[in-house]
Order: structure tokens, then C-alpha cells, then sequence
């Protein structure tokens, strides 16, 4: 990766080991199976699509966390992973605990803490959750993502998180297609 912030200028050099070739060429324009990237996720990681989308991802949760927190009075929580079983809903990830018969549960969404924060008297927050859900070997669905989950006492929300949207898209280099009012 080109940084151009450090150079070395070596008076030896001894190898170590040799690397085999490589599964693929870390190139974009070199088309790769998705289980090859999988199986050699280290070196995809070292695309320029990846890297860029690694640091997408980070800019667009950092400048939400900006605008909820510090331009519009939310509060930035995090809930547990593991909790009692719930009823209802996908099927969910059970972990056993140390006491036999005993088991915890990974939360299928962040939703399910909305009622405690809110009787609590939070009146405004979201949260970065991971979500687990059991839904078997459906080409459609993953076992693991992330979500966001915000919730608000007030009803006058709809035109802030449009702005939101719409600032994910202008740092994204994505368009709308069409005019919204707020």
C-alpha cells in the first residue's frame, strides 16, 4: 500500500522464507471466486476495493455517530451478546454457559433492549449492533451483520435521518435519483 510516509534504506537483506505463488493476483481487474476470496480472505483484503470499503464503512459510521450524538442529542449505547433466550422471531444461535443445561442466546437484532432504555429515560439513542440469526443455508442470508437501531420518543425524526441518508450517499460518491423535502 502506498503511504509514502516512511522509507527504508536497507544495507542487508536476508530471506527468511520463500512465499509460494499466490492463489490470485491482488489486483481489481483479476476476477476471483468468492470462495477463493473467503479462503484467502488476507489477501483480498489487500484490493484496493477492499481497502476501500473497509474505510467507507468507517467513515459513514463515524460521521453518524457525529450527527446523532453531538448535532441532535442522541445517545450512543451498546447492548450485550449474550442474553436470555427470547420467544419468537428467526431462529437464534444458542451458546452454552459453564452450568450444565443452562445456555445464553446471540441477539437476532438491537431491538430487543428498546424498552428498558426507553422506561430508563432515554429518550433518544442508536447503537452499531452486531445481529446473529439462525437462518440456516439460505443463499440470501448471512448468519452475521451488522445493523443499526435507533430509536427516539419524538415523532419528528423522519426528516433527521433523511439527512443522515442522504450525507451516507454524498461520502459514499453515490447519487439519488430523486428530490427529497425535509
Amino acid at each position: 500500500m502506498p503511504t509514502g510516509e516512511i522509507e527504508v534504506l536497507a544495507e542487508s537483506v536476508e530471506v527468511l522464507n520463500v512465499c509460494r505463488t499466490l492463489p490470485f493476483e491482488i489486483k481489481d481487474s483479476v476476477k476471483k471466486s468468492e470462495s477463493l476470496r473467503m479462503k484467502y480472505r488476507y489477501l483480498d483484503l489487500r484490493s484496493s476495493e477492499m481497502q476501500r470499503n473497509l474505510r467507507l464503512r468507517s467513515q459513514l459510521v463515524m460521521r453518524m455517530r457525529e450527527f446523532l450524538c453531538n448535532q441532535h442529542g442522541f445517545v450512543d449505547v451498546e447492548t450485550p451478546t449474550l442474553f436470555k433466550r427470547t420467544p419468537g422471531g428467526a431462529k437464534e444461535f444458542v451458546v452454552p454457559s459453564r452450568e450444565p443445561g443452562r445456555f445464553y442466546s446471540l441477539p437476532q437484532s438491537p431491538q430487543q433492549f428498546k424498552q428498558l432504555l426507553m422506561v430508563a429515560g432515554v429518550d433518544r439513542y442508536f447503537q452499531v449492533a452486531r445481529c446473529y440469526r439462525d437462518e440456516g443455508s439460505r443463499p440470501d442470508r448471512q448468519p452475521e451483520f451488522t445493523q443499526v437501531g435507533r430509536r427516539t420518543q419524538c415523532t419528528h425524526t423522519a426528516g433527521l435521518m433523511l439527512r443522515l441518508y442522504c450525507s451516507f450517499y454524498f461520502l459514499s460518491g453515490w447519487y439519488l435519483s430523486r428530490t427529497f423535502q425535509i
